[in-house]
């Protein structure tokens, strides 16, 4: 199984999602936090399992619950998920 990795967007995108659901109704940050690695469990058990699109080495998996897109790419050197962004689909694109 390859090693994932957050990256600082990632991290700073999911804690910011964490404290507006938690905001929200208290306890649904855990929901969210549930979906999400049950996505990035997926992605470390085949890291080709989701399509990479826009004809780069991105992969996109989408949550199915709630609206965010988990962002990656995988380094085969390095056994090695690289997660960018766990972007909020419902936003502004320019954010």
């Amino acid at each position: 199984m390859p090693t994932i990795k957050l990256l600082n967007r990632a991290e700073a995108e999911l804690k910011e999602s964490c404290i507006y659901y938690e905001k929200q109704q208290k306890g649904l940050s855990k929901f969210f936090r549930k979906e999400l690695s049950s996505i990035i469990e997926q992605i470390g058990l085949n890291p080709f399992l989701y399509n990479s699109r826009y004809n780069t080495d991105l992969h996109f998996a989408a949550l199915k619950k709630f609206p965010f897109i988990v962002i990656y790419w995988f380094d085969q050197k390095l056994n090695t998920v690289f997660i960018t962004s766990i972007f909020h689909t419902k936003r502004n694109p320019e954010f």
